[in-house]
């Protein structure tokens, strides 16, 4: 994929001149038009220097540094909007290197990856590296490290693997203080001092870990106190991996507690009928307290629940997120009746339930859009497991949407306005979108029903990408949507893009590179496949999806569209993939665009897809990238 999408960029730079500046955005060419930012070609010079590099390996003067062995690059914005490469990646293995590591590695402020192992590097590991905020692997084993560890490197919280072992490290281990993405840490094999710090508990991700071979390590960390999840490396006469420490002393810094003392034989028999005699009293006592507490507990709960419930029907009313369109809870009345929507008109039907449209009493005409999610009553007969199952699925659709959309603002996100809860169901209520979304309007241009020219859907584009921009950078935490697709694009009176529907929205925290699920949210065709294959989804999982989206907008075309059934690759990305690098690329545009003299900036966009869905989503671009890039399209 890489190769060939070297060749179909080099082929557009030949034909599209004109677009040059546009295009050197790309990563595909990125070492061929672009520079390396000024302080990672300084801080790379240095460390090639005192690491003793040799001379096959450093960058040569007809050569691009980010071309030399080891040195891998990424396009990044710079402050003055304009794009550089950037050093994210150092890998230098087994290379027979026998200097030192130089202060200069923390000038590499966009560094993901370190991996020195299998060399002679010698001295201190400098503490300039904790300046690398986005290291993820760090890998400095198998040399002649020596000194203390830098007690700041926990700050590196976005680290995944730390590997330093097989070094003459010493000092104690204060340095293992929050490492909340940590999976990998190994720093057998050294001179550590001082006890294995209990902080490694709280390393919620950690999977292997060995602390092996430090004979000056004291204390343990017994089994029971560690999670199961754990899988500890030992070493005796050889090294092993298990789900669970091993009890035996060894050079590994795990030491089981020493087993006491046996008894003398004759009062070995009265002593076990009196543990057994305790034991049953004691099974007793305790399942007799347990019943009572039980008791005591569901009813103090139940009691809490009714005042809970007989409290809210007191407040009562709906929850109101936007004061300056809803002025009074009054003015949502009407939804409490029982028969508050009978007269209204129903717009749309989805999984959560129909929308309808009515006018918000004393706003001199001002439309409304309300969801209306149903919920069995709680005195209603037992659910069976699908109905429950989808009933805690609806609830979470609804809490999400009040957690997410109902508290922030964004002139291309649409507007949570209120929220009222009913024994029955929810009311979720929205700006009315005259338009409706995007789906529809793209339906009505394949029936011939209505035309949507291409400066309107670029400038869809455009605001869907400002949207993800304000979600995924400006938001705290990060907002992932799970589900962008054009049914989830509202479009307002003056066509301006408004995403909708957070039903799947999660929440990201800054140290989370990841989030793990049990099950895969989206549509079908507009899911990444990391996320549709190993369950992991980030901000990039919407990019891809925006790719797709974007493909739409151009191809007029949508993923489940029977057209791709009948094609090699059955897949929109794929099919869209081969054709850019086709000949005739403008077998791509829609056909009802075809003519409008704008085909050029149509292909730029194409590319931008291309460029959204790459199967890596380390090299899909982020939202803001994608809003520059787009944005800098000019008609």
């Amino acid at each position: 994929m890489a190769a060939s999408a070297h060749n179909f960029f080099a082929t557009v730079c030949q034909n599209h001149l004109i677009l040059f500046s546009l295009l050197s955005l790309f990563s595909f060419t990125i070492h061929a038009k672009l520079d390396l930012h000024p302080s990672d070609l300084k801080a790379l010079k240095t460390l090639h220097k005192d690491l003793r590099v040799n001379g096959q390996l450093q960058p040569q003067t007809t050569t691009h540094p980010c071309n030399t062995e080891g040195v891998f690059c990424e396009r990044r914005l710079s402050n003055n909007e304009t794009y550089v490469l950037r050093i994210t990646r150092l890998v230098l293995k087994s290379k027979q290197l026998k200097g030192v590591l130089s202060s200069a590695i923390g000038n590499l402020t966009e560094l993901k990856e370190l991996t020195l192992s299998n060399n002679q590097i010698v001295d201190f590991i400098p503490p300039q590296i904790v300046n690398c905020g986005k290291l993820e692997i760090l890998d400095l084993g198998n040399n002649r490290f020596s000194g203390e560890v830098p007690s700041e490197l926990s700050s590196l919280i976005r680290l995944r693997v730390l590997d330093v072992s097989s070094n003459s490290l010493s000092g104690n281990l204060n340095f293992l203080k929050y490492f909340p993405n940590l999976e990998t840490l190994n720093i057998a094999d050294n001179l550590f001092t001082g006890r294995v710090p209990p902080a490694i508990r709280s390393f919620r991700n950690l999977r292997h870990f060995s602390f092996s071979g430090n004979r000056f390590l004291e204390g343990s960390t017994q089994s029971d106190t560690v999670p199961k999840r754990y899988i500890f490396a030992e070493s005796s006469n050889g090294r092993r991996n298990g789900s669970a420490p091993a009890p035996k002393s060894s050079r590994s810094s795990f030491i089981a507690a020493p087993a006491p003392a046996p008894s003398a034989p004759k009062k070995h028999h009265h002593s076990t009928r009196r543990k057994v005699a305790g034991w049953i009293l004691g099974f007793l006592a305790g399942a007799f307290a347990g019943i009572i507490s039980g008791l005591i507990f569901s009813l103090m709960f139940k009691l809490a629940m009714a005042l809970v419930k007989r409290g809210r029907n007191k407040a009562g009313g709906p929850s109101i997120f936007s004061p300056l369109i809803i002025k009074k809870k009054e003015d949502l009345a009407f939804l409490e009746k029982e028969d508050g929507l009978a007269s209204f008109e129903i717009i749309g039907r989805g999984g959560c339930g129909e929308v309808y449209k009515a006018e918000l009493p004393g706003s001199n005409g001002k439309i409304i859009a309300i969801k209306k999610v149903v919920q069995p009553p709680k005195e209603a007969v037992e659910l069976n497991e699908e109905d429950s199952r989808l009933l805690n699925k609806k609830m979470r659709q609804i809490r999400s949407e009040i957690n997410t959309v109902g508290q922030i603002r964004h002139r291309n996100l649409l507007p949570l306005l209120a929220h009222v809860s009913r024994p029955d169901c929810h009311y979720l209520v929205y700006e009315f979108m005259k338009n409706g979304s995007l789906q529809d309007v793209l339906n009505k241009v394949a029936a011939g029903e209505r035309e949507l020219d291409w400066l309107t859907r670029h400038k869809i584009a455009v605001g869907i990408a400002s949207g993800l921009e304000y979600l995924h950078l400006s938001h705290r935490p990060r907002i992932i949507h799970r589900d962008l697709k054009p049914a989830n694009v509202l479009l307002d009176d003056d066509l301006e893009a408004r995403i909708a529907d957070f039903g799947f929205a999660q929440e990201m925290k800054d140290a989370q590179t990841h989030i793990t699920t049990s099950n895969v949210a989206g549509t079908v065709g507009y899911i990444a496949p990391e996320y549709h294959q190993v369950l992991k989804f980030s901000d990039k999982c919407d990019i891809y999806s925006f790719g797709v989206l974007l493909g739409v907008l151009v191809m007029g075309k949508q993923p489940s569209d029977p057209f791709f059934q009948n094609t090699d690759e059955m897949s929109l990305v794929k099919w869209l993939r081969r054709v850019m690098t086709s000949e005739n690329p403008k077998e791509a545009i829609d056909p009802k665009l075809i003519g409008n003299e704008y085909e050029e900036q149509m292909l730029l966009v194409l590319k931008i897809a291309i460029f959204c869905t790459m199967d890596d989503p380390k090299e899909r671009p982020n939202s803001k990238d994608v809003r520059c890039m787009l944005s800098q399209i000019k008609h």
